[in-house]
C-alpha cells in the first residue's frame, strides 16, 4: 500500500533536468499548520517563488543555471482535500517546468 502524505514547507523537490535538489517554499499561510510548518496547496508552483532553482538544467550542453518556470499548478491532487477550496498539495503531485523538465517531491517536509 503507497502511502500519500501532505506536503509542508521545505519538502525537497528534484526535476528531471536539474543537477540538484531544491526546497518548497510556502510563504503564505494557507490556514493549516503541520508540525508548525505551513501546509502547502496546488498553488505554490510558481518558479522563484515557491519552487526555488535545482542549480544547473541539464536541457543544453553545457548546463546552464536553472530558471524554474512554470505555467500552471501542481497536477494529480486529491480532489478530497483541500485547503481554504485549493486541493492540498500531496508528495505525489508533479508540475511541469516550461524548459521540459518535471518536477516532483522526493520529500513532503513533514
Amino acid at each position: 500500500m503507497v502511502t500519500i502524505t501532505k506536503v509542508t514547507d521545505g519538502a525537497t523537490l528534484k526535476c528531471t533536468l536539474g543537477t540538484a535538489t531544491s526546497k518548497l517554499c510556502v510563504p503564505e499561510f494557507h490556514g493549516v499548520l503541520l508540525r508548525d510548518k505551513n501546509q502547502a496547496d496546488i498553488s505554490d508552483s510558481v518558479g522563484n517563488v515557491n519552487i526555488m532553482p535545482f542549480d544547473m538544467c541539464k536541457r543544453q550542453s553545457p548546463p546552464i543555471p536553472c530558471t524554474p518556470n512554470t505555467c500552471m499548478k501542481w497536477v494529480l491532487a486529491r480532489s478530497d482535500h483541500t485547503i481554504r477550496d485549493e486541493l492540498v498539495l500531496l508528495d505525489c503531485c508533479i508540475v511541469p517546468c516550461v524548459f521540459g523538465g518535471i518536477i516532483k517531491i522526493i520529500d513532503s517536509g513533514q
